[in-house]
């Protein structure tokens, strides 16, 4: 039976979600929201996702220690492969690892250089907003495109983050440039030297078969299964590729708290916490 979004299929069991954005990145909530968040809605484990950031790590760990929430270490990572754009979710690392630390702060400075291209590349088409006004809005957190989008918003160019991306900032828009271009089997490697375990974000959205099959060459642990782009055939394909491979399973909401885009569905998309205890067992026994 599949994991259906709602969590049919583990009700009465602990949940967890193990895909979260926050200010850190590109989500609207602070980590301490999130972990009120993940308290009312009754889940026992977290995992903030920031792209190419740790820092909401510790700005979440007292509430959550506080709440009794379980915080996971967690990080989406960009890469690129033979032309697409490649997340690995990171989980259990050291976040203080200073060959992993060092690569996220370059990460940072590579995100900012991609939206002062994309905000040149905009000026040309008369579309006037300032790289500053885009740090401003990410405080200090990793830049990317929901930041662009949202000045974008305010600015009057646009009426919604759906209409920034189709209209401006998507894979094939005008003012797109290309995402990270590390490859994925460094991202990998990075994750696993920090004593973590690497996971394919989303292979349902933009990762084809063969690709996905070649990445798990590079060392995968495992697949998330559980996402919102992922309908119940796609749940089921993927757990048995997991399977064939022996991977762990994962998976999350993948939540930014973007009003036009998720209203406000924290606690819906769910796995079961059993899978936690899955990746745990194979840390141990690595």
């Amino acid at each position: 039976m599949p994991y259906s979004l709602s969590g049919v299929g583990h009700n009465g069991f602990e949940k967890a979600d193990l895909h979260i954005h926050t200010k850190c990145s590109d989500g609207i909530f602070t980590p301490e929201e999130i972990v009120q968040k993940a308290k009312k809605s009754g889940l026992k484990a977290i995992s903030i996702t920031d792209h190419d950031s740790v820092s909401g790590i510790e700005k979440a760990k007292p509430l959550a220690k506080q709440l009794g929430i379980e915080l996971i270490n967690g990080v989406e990572m960009s890469s690129t492969y033979q032309g697409h754009d490649i997340h690995i979710l990171g989980y259990f690392f050291d976040d203080k690892n200073p060959e992993l630390t060092r690569y996220l702060d370059h990460c940072r400075q590579l995100r900012t250089e991609r939206a002062e291209r994309m905000v040149q590349k905009l000026a040309r088409m008369g579309v006037k907003i300032e790289i500053e006004q885009i740090i401003l809005k990410a405080q200090n957190g990793s830049v990317g495109r929901p930041h662009i989008a949202a000045v974008l918003q305010d600015g009057g160019f646009v009426k919604s983050f759906s209409e920034a991306f189709s209209k401006y900032l998507g894979s094939h828009s005008p003012a797109y440039v290309k995402s990270i271009e590390t490859h994925p089997a460094e991202i990998i490697r990075l994750i696993n030297e920090a004593s973590g375990l690497s996971f394919l974000a989303h292979p349902g959205q933009n990762v084809p078969d063969e690709i996905l099959r070649q990445l798990i060459t590079f060392g995968l642990d495992g697949i998330e299964i559980i996402h919102p782009s992922h309908d119940a055939y796609k749940q089921n394909y993927y757990r048995e590729i997991a399977n064939e491979y022996f991977l762990l399973f994962s998976g999350g909401s993948d939540y930014h708290g973007l009003k036009d885009q998720e209203e406000d569905h924290f606690g819906q998309t769910t796995i079961p916490y059993e899978w936690v205890t899955k990746m745990k067992s194979r840390i141990v026994t690595v």
